[in-house]
């Protein structure tokens, strides 16, 4: 068990059977990657090309709260 060759085929084949079992998830995980990817794409498309983003309250409380209207 010296060898270092041995040593490392047999810890490749230890991960291999560790992850083998999840391989039939992978297209899934991909689709799922794809479309979380186009989801953050377009998000910052939607707040550097919209003028009012959901959730962008911060100027209607600061104008209230300077007595602005």
């Amino acid at each position: 068990m010296n060898n270092p060759l041995i040593r490392l085929v047999l810890i490749a084949l230890l991960l291999l059977t560790v992850v083998f079992p999840f391989a039939g998830l992978a297209p899934l995980m991909l689709i799922v990657l794809g479309f979380g990817i186009c989801w953050f794409l377009w998000s910052l498309v939607q707040a550097f090309f919209t003028a009012d983003v959901e959730g962008d309250d911060n100027k209607a409380e600061l104008k209230s709260s300077r007595g602005e209207s």
